[in-house]
């Protein structure tokens, strides 16, 4: 059975789906992710282009750092 997760944006203008194992995941509370976050940490997984696909609209992106590109539907 092939893991799938699906998810989007608060205002549901961005749907993805996202289909096999991450390559990684993470707990982070750095800086820079509790700030893009307004929380004390964050959760993310990291996936192959080939397993993403945006069902609904595509977001959009911004260099949040020299280090970090951050997506956000706008």
């Amino acid at each position: 059975m092939t893991n799938v997760r699906e998810g989007g944006c608060q205002c549901g203008a961005v749907r993805y789906r996202a289909e096999g194992e991450p390559l990684m995941a993470a707990l982070c509370h750095c800086s820079m992710c509790r700030r893009a976050s307004a929380a004390p940490a964050v959760a993310w997984a990291m996936y192959p282009q080939a397993q993403v696909r945006f069902m609904q609209g595509e977001p959009a992106s911004y260099a949040s750092s020299a280090e970090a590109r951050r997506g956000f539907c706008s």
